[in-house]
């Protein structure tokens, strides 16, 4: 076997390297081809979009030629027709917002509650907006009413607890009292007992 010395070695190496890198590029020269390919790509977009545009501009501009002064007047009048309806129908939306609040407030129906919902209930037709507004109010009003009276059934089961207001203790039973009682007594009987103590 063949031994090398460390010079030999060194040119094999590199010549291996130099041959290894045929064909490829240095940093600069692959951002030089990354920027050339990514300029390319947006001029080539950029040309069909124009293009696009180009070929859409072109066939309104032949669909006008083809019409008659009338004609061409007679659309471009459904055009701002159109445009003019859409504005109203929003405007119209928005009275009909106002509308629906005033009567939510009116049928006192606290804002955080409708204010949840004032957009699916309002539309740019004012009479079917009136009526979800009047769906809302009554279904409101019954949920209400069914918790009003579920809370006031709940609360009549409950028994009144005992006061003892009646029972009525002189200062002589007082005395005869026990510390249980009267620390029972204190709490029944506050105002009795500060003045049976003193």
């Amino acid at each position: 076997m063949p031994e090398f010395t460390q010079e030999q070695i060194d040119k094999m190496i590199e010549e291996k390297v130099s041959e290894a890198k045929k064909g490829l590029y240095d940093e600069t020269e692959l951002n030089k081809r990354i920027t050339s390919e990514a300029d390319r790509r947006v001029e080539t977009g950029i040309q069909k979009g124009l293009e696009t545009q180009k070929e859409k501009w072109t066939r309104e501009l032949q669909e006008k030629a083809k019409l008659s002064a009338d004609e061409l007047a007679k659309k471009e009048y459904e055009e701002k027709l159109s445009g003019l309806t859409v504005k109203e129908k929003a405007i119209q939306k928005r009275a009909n917002k106002i509308d629906a609040m005033d009567m939510l407030s009116g049928a006192s129906i606290p804002k955080a509650q409708y204010e949840k919902v004032l957009n699916v209930l309002v539309t740019d037709d004012d009479v079917s907006t009136k009526e979800n507004v009047n769906n809302f109010i009554s279904m409101f009003n019954d949920a209400k009413s069914e918790i009003e009276t579920r809370i006031k059934s709940e609360f009549s089961k409950v028994t009144s607890p005992k006061t003892g207001g009646e029972k009525s203790s002189s200062k002589e039973d007082f005395t005869k009292m026990g510390y249980r009682e009267k620390a029972k007594f204190k709490t029944d009987f506050p105002d009795l007992y500060k003045e049976y103590i003193k």
